[in-house]
């Protein structure tokens, strides 16, 4: 089968003979009429393409300039399709939820009372609202080079405040779930990868036998594309010198068939192990990331360098974290002075 570079369209050959079809998941394929790669060939083509694009093949009728309309194209740039897949399906999730919410409404007349309304709905998921806003601005920059408006409404949109969101591991919680789970377990294993490295969940499910070398740890982080280098400390060391072993796959923590996790599934089997620690709900993966660079802070190092292994938007919200403990442990000594001179 010869593949035409062209969304949704294969070719094959038969008898001597080129012929294509269009074909979408979901679909039956559609053949294409004319000789492969004329003019008349390529008009059906995009005759085809168009009426998936605008939901005229699902018989959804969708009317130019609408949302509807803005995010299936959006969806078909290469804007989109060039974001990480994970990008892509959160992205995705929020587009859709502007479609039910908006997908008949005109894209050129949109109020800026709109992102009030949006923020208004989900006053009460102010993380659900603020990813919804930020679609939202992202599609209508798209919306500003189809030359459908000139101005963006939801250009530097207020955000909701999100509460304090993930926190630091506590060190008797880090004790905790290390005599729950010993070295030359995979829990452990992971444990320690998050812990040692400061790094994402997404980014330690992913790590191979490669990325160990010479007392270093080398990883490229999905998010921020960043090249880092980790010391490899000795508690990590002895968890994968116990761990390494017992498994001949590259992945320093396959799935059970031997590949890498899919983010969902590592984020459920550390789930799995930090419940069976007896650790409170609160306590997940993410926390690890604040944990290591409040350590690393303990060891000396600036900010900076801190940033420049866990990213700088975690060294911030750390800092801020630790500040606001050291100040209350300030005022309790405060009054613990003045309950002593009594």
């Amino acid at each position: 089968m010869v593949l035409i570079k062209l969304p949704y369209v294969k070719a094959y050959t038969r008898k001597g003979k080129l012929y294509a079809y269009y074909r979408r998941k979901g679909h039956k394929q559609i053949p294409i009429k004319g000789e492969v790669g004329s003019d008349a060939w390529r008009a059906e083509y995009e005759r085809i393409h168009e009426e998936f694009q605008t939901g005229a093949a699902d018989g959804k009728q969708i009317k130019s300039g609408t949302y509807d309309d803005l995010i299936a194209r959006y969806k078909a740039s290469p804007l989109f399709k060039q974001l990480k897949p994970r990008t892509k399906k959160e992205y995705a999730r929020h587009l859709d939820t502007l479609g039910e919410i908006a997908g008949k409404m005109d894209v050129a007349t949109t109020p800026r009372k709109f992102v009030t309304m949006l923020h208004d709905r989900y006053h009460n998921k102010p993380r659900t609202a603020n990813a919804i806003v930020s679609q939202l601005r992202i599609i209508l920059n798209y919306a500003i080079d189809l030359d459908w408006m000139k101005h963006n409404p939801a250009a530097k949109p207020r955000r909701l405040k999100e509460g304090e969101g993930y926190r630091p591991w506590e060190e008797d919680e880090i004790d905790t779930f290390r005599a729950v789970w010993p070295f030359g377990t995979i829990e452990r294993a992971a444990f320690e990868l998050i812990l040692n490295t400061g790094q994402r969940a997404g980014d330690v499910r992913l790590m191979v036998r490669n990325h160990v070398k010479k007392g270093w740890i080398n990883v490229k982080q999905q998010k921020t594309s960043a090249r880092v280098d980790i010391p490899l400390a000795n508690a990590l060391a002895t968890a994968l010198d116990a761990w390494l072993p017992q498994h001949d796959h590259m992945n320093l923590t396959p799935a059970p068939k031997g590949k890498a996790f899919g983010a969902d599934a590592f984020s459920k089997f550390m789930r799995k192990a930090y419940d069976k620690a007896g650790l409170p709900e609160d306590f997940n993966s993410h926390g690890g990331r604040y944990a290591a660079a409040t350590r690393l802070r303990e060891l000396g190092l600036s900010w900076e360098e801190i940033g420049s292994i866990t990213g700088h938007d975690t060294a911030q919200m750390v800092r801020k974290y630790s500040e606001r403990k050291r100040a209350a442990a300030l005022a309790i000594d405060k009054l613990n002075q003045v309950d002593q001179a009594r």
